[in-house]
């Protein structure tokens, strides 16, 4: 039930001089006001709020909030009881206090253990480099939607809008957790209606056969596998790095996906159902297998991809060895130099930008390399889904649509193939003649 609590003042029976409970006609109790330690003339704070609001909560427990005045404490708790008989949930200002750092840290990424290594990763590292320095001191429950909007708009001017975005979708699902718990830490999700910046849709452009052994010169002999391994079956940098000898089938030519590598361990699941697959290999890229395992041999549980030191290979010190490949890559043949805008191609070495790779090209640029391929071999699109590994055509035909064949001629003439087919009753100058009905 709901009711106000007045905390300077508290209601003591009245003793006589027995020090016996005086009653009034009815029997009951008399009651006089007496200070509290709360109240002013005791040693509390003149500018404290002397009316309590109490209620129950949808858990049972009494809830509480301090108000200046006693009609907006009656007010409140009327209104918050009656929320909790609907089912309406409560967000204890007192939980809202902990600091967004604090809640991200202890709570929201704990709780995480549905996401993929890499993708835990990537929240941890979008909420210590760009969350937290903006707002991991301020109260969770003190964030509004005009904070969300200038922090998003801070980091879009030093992110790129795919990357703001990201940023924005992870504190976004930090903000509905505190929404989501029990008990609730914030009322509302201040993520809401939040203008983000304008993502341009990356049209892929696959890599040369040029520029795809350009890289494999390049890069350091361990990993020039690793470039067979995207280039030649399209396989996703932690497939690659997670590939196992058991899982290559020499006599048959092919090559089973079933699991990947993050962190440095092997046996991570896959980034959808759909990648679990099995892939024609050709020639060459077992030829780049053998000679690998001939040259290092294999690591823990038989992982074809190592390191120096003989373990399964990372992501970040692959990428040290990828950028000075795709850096140092020449189309020509020719070693690097440096690379300038006027630069020349040389009898020994190259510095011509046409001959360069470009600045930012992937490991993933190797898997468009390999979908184009397909694509120009006439596959049917079903059948790069599967090799690809794509939960649905639409995202095959989305990512590659443009890549395939112009079709506004395709199938012209076929309607007039199969008609002119039929055999056709001769007619004569006059044209068909009708046939007598009885009756006319």
């Amino acid at each position: 039930m709901a009711r106000v609590k007045d905390l300077w003042f508290s209601e003591v029976p009245v003793k006589d001089a027995a020090g016996k409970t005086v009653r009034d006609a009815q029997g009951r109790p008399v009651t006089e006001k007496k200070k509290t330690k709360k109240h002013p003339d005791n040693g509390g704070s003149k500018d404290a709020k002397r009316w309590l609001a109490c209620w129950d909560g949808t858990d049972g427990k009494e809830k509480t909030r301090a108000f200046e005045k006693k009609a907006a404490a009656e007010k409140y708790a009327t209104s918050m009881e009656a929320d909790a008989l609907r089912g309406i949930r409560y967000a204890d200002p007192k939980l809202g206090a902990i600091t967004v750092r604090e809640y991200g840290e202890t709570k929201f990424m704990p709780a995480m253990l549905h996401l993929r290594p890499n993708s835990s990763d990537t929240y941890a590292s979008h909420l210590k480099n760009h969350v937290y320095p903006a707002l991991g001191a301020r109260r969770i429950g003190t964030i509004t939607r005009t904070d969300v909007q200038s922090f998003v708009t801070a980091v879009s001017a030093k992110l790129a809008p795919s990357t703001t975005e990201t940023v924005y979708a992870v504190l976004r699902a930090m903000m509905q957790a505190a929404v989501d718990d029990y008990p609730q830490v914030i009322a509302v999700n201040p993520c809401t209606r939040i203008n983000l910046p304008k993502v341009t849709r990356r049209v892929v452009e696959p890599l040369s056969a040029a520029a795809v052994m350009a890289l494999h010169r390049a890069i350091s002999p361990r990993y020039r596998v690793a470039v067979a391994l995207g280039a030649g079956l399209g396989l996703r940098e932690g497939e690659a790095f997670g590939l196992t000898v058991p899982r290559v089938d020499f006599l048959r030519r092919k090559i089973q996906v079933l699991t990947q590598a993050q962190r440095g361990q092997l046996g991570a699941d896959l980034k959808t159902d759909a990648s679990a697959r099995t892939i024609p290999a050709d020639d060459w890229v077992l030829q780049q297998i053998t000679s690998h395992m001939q040259r290092y041999g294999t690591g823990v549980g038989e992982v074809i991809i190592t390191n120096r030191v003989g373990k399964v290979a990372k992501r970040n010190a692959f990428g040290d060895s990828w950028r000075n490949a795709v850096s140092d890559a020449r189309t020509c043949g020719k070693e690097p130099a440096e690379r300038r805008e006027d630069g020349k191609c040389g009898e020994k070495e190259c510095a011509d930008p046409a001959h360069c790779l470009e600045k930012g090209t992937r490991f993933h640029d190797l898997r468009h390399f390999y979908a184009s391929t397909l694509i120009a071999a006439n596959l049917n699109p079903k059948v790069i889904q599967a090799r690809l590994g794509h939960a649905t055509i639409a995202e095959t035909m989305d990512t590659y649509g443009h890549l395939f064949p112009e079709s506004e001629e395709l199938g012209r003439g076929a309607i007039d193939a199969i008609l002119s087919s039929v055999p056709v009753p001769s007619e004569d100058e006059n044209g068909p003649q009708e046939v007598a009905t009885n009756g006319n």
